[in-house]
């Protein structure tokens, strides 16, 4: 029997009037004892949304159960901890507070401690100030002084006292574990006037750094200003020699021939000799980046791949501990806290190791000591049952499934992981592909109804797909996606690292999918090929 989602209704409706139209012999019984057994255990499956929880120690949010926005990371030589500042999530509270600064420290990504200071950074009580609401920054520090430089935000304008929304602004403090303190003489920087900028909003998210090759201080800020006609996102350059008196030197990057509304949390970084300019679009929700052998530019696209994550880290930006990189960034909450909700602001921590490939282009790994924290404890995982065209291979729990057609899904099923936080592992190969294969994730049955973690060839991408199985079709938007250069008979190293709503998936140690799933958690999941031949080998579960 052809085992694919049409026949299976069509069989169990038959199942279910056969016996009043005709009786059923034992020949007809027999012949579909599989089918019907399957049928029964799929129905016994756990496919809940798990309720959201605040116990993440991987993926942090602040211990209050407070989500976390734009996060600022600073690296400190003299305790070897990672201070990671954000903007935390709460407007208008029963305090008054408009996305504040607080801060976490690290040294391994997954323990994490609060900032005993608490408020790192507050936003004014006055409705006319420009920092009534605060916006992201980066700290930079000079001798003994820490210098934070920020987005003064007022959502009052216009009104008689605010006349403009954004500005750049500065605090500072001889401690990164204390409140850092408004320089009420520094003078807000603003957009220039006369040249063509959005003068009254769209002005944020500065970026400051030293430049070893002017030995200034270059500060990056995201803009919008019409360029040859057309208004479009841009980046622009303050210079300094002291980081209290600020010069306009121009736009460093209007976009080239792609257009942006913003290009948000810019900041540039070098590695070996190539610098590397990083911005989050506030339309796709990428994390974009550009190449360039001079600090000034001209700044080129990437080699190959055109990015290295999805839509699951935003607003990210880059710290190094002199030795290795890493990229922080926030992946959204759902409204509702379900899988249906629409992507909103603020969410859990996120971090990758990010390095640079032999062409120059920058990939993504799991951070090597989140990686040997997550594999402290191997847990067992139990298979439910299985479809298909399933082939035992040699070492460990390692198969080949093969599906004929479309819509026939081949596939093992395992019970649910009773765990907050574990890894899942296996390296994945196929020898031929007409639609997908990969991951099943909150499994109601084996081939209509699941999340499809899977690799797409046709497409060289890598999704996330809630979307039942029958309405996938070569146009289907993906839920989200990576893109990866795809081959048969080639192996892809996968690991997927899952707390609670929170499920982020490497593949190949090269790019990253991080996700908000609320039916990661407690539910069956397991491996498919649709219309495909793929293997799945060494499949482990371990715990920290």
């Amino acid at each position: 029997m052809k085992r694919n989602y049409a026949r299976f209704k069509a069989f169990l409706i038959g199942l279910t009037i056969l016996p009043m139209l005709l009786g059923c012999s034992e020949e007809v019984v027999m012949e579909e004892v599989a089918p019907l057994a399957r049928a029964l255990k799929i129905a016994a499956l756990n496919c809940t949304p798990q309720a959201e929880q605040t116990d993440y120690s991987v993926y942090r949010m602040v211990s209050d159960g407070t989500r976390i926005g734009d996060v600022m990371p600073y690296y400190n030589a003299a305790d070897g901890n990672f201070y990671i500042y954000y903007l935390k999530d709460i407007w208008n509270d029963a305090t008054h507070k408009r996305h504040p600064w607080y801060g976490f420290k690290t040294t391994d990504f997954y323990t994490y401690s609060q900032l005993s200071a608490g408020e790192i950074l507050s936003c004014s009580s006055d409705a006319c100030k420009q920092n009534y609401a605060l916006g992201t920054g980066n700290i930079v520090k000079n001798g003994s002084t820490y210098y934070a430089f920020y987005t003064g935000h007022n959502p009052n304008y216009p009104s008689v006292c605010v006349t403009k929304k954004e500005g750049i602004m500065l605090a500072t403090s001889s401690n990164l574990n204390t409140n850092f303190t408004h320089n009420a003489s520094f003078g807000t920087i603003y957009p220039p006037t006369g040249q063509g900028f959005d003068e009254s909003e769209n002005f944020r998210d500065p970026y400051v750094f030293y430049d070893t090759g002017s030995a200034s201080y270059i500060m990056l800020v995201s803009a919008r200003k019409n360029v040859s006609g057309t208004w479009k996102g841009v980046i622009v350059k303050y210079t300094s020699s002291n980081l209290t008196a600020w010069s306009y030197s121009g736009v460093l990057y209007d976009g080239g021939n792609d257009n942006f509304f913003m290009m948000e949390t810019p900041e540039i970084f070098k590695l070996g000799s190539t610098y590397y300019l990083l911005f989050s679009d506030i339309n796709s929700k990428y994390v974009c980046y550009r190449k360039s052998s001079s600090v000034n530019g001209p700044w080129n696209l990437p080699t190959g791949l055109s990015r290295f994550e999805g839509q699951g880290l935003y607003a990210a930006k880059t710290a190094s501990d002199g030795s290795d990189r890493y990229i922080f960034g926030w992946t959204s909450i759902l409204s509702g806290h379900t899988d249906s909700g629409s992507w909103s602001w603020g969410g859990n921590l996120a971090v990758h190791k990010i390095y640079q490939k032999a062409n120059g282009d920058l990939a993504v790994a799991i951070p090597h000591t989140l990686k040997n924290k997550m594999e402290t404890n191997n847990y067992t995982p139990v298979q439910s049952s299985q479809w298909g065209n399933v082939t035992a291979l040699g070492g460990g729990l390692s198969y080949q499934l093969s599906s004929p057609a479309a819509l026939d899904v081949t596939n093992i099923i395992y019970d649910p992981i009773d765990l907050a936080r574990y890894k899942i592992s296996a390296t994945v190969s196929y020898s031929s592909c007409n639609k997908d294969f990969g991951f099943m994730i909150g499994s109601c049955d084996g081939y209509e109804n699941f999340y499809s973690l899977r690799f797409v060839p046709s497409q060289n991408r890598f999704s996330l797909d809630k979307t039942n199985r029958s309405s996938l079709t070569t146009t289907t938007v993906a839920y989200n996606d990576v893109p990866i250069s795809l081959q048969a008979n080639t192996a892809y190293d996968v690991q997927v690292v899952i707390e609670n709503s929170m499920l982020v998936a490497y593949i190949n140690n090269e790019v990253a999918l991080s996700s908000r799933v609320y039916k990661a958690s407690n539910t069956n999941w397991g491996i498919f090929a649709d219309n495909s031949t793929a293997s799945f080998v060494n499949i482990k579960v371990t715990k920290p």
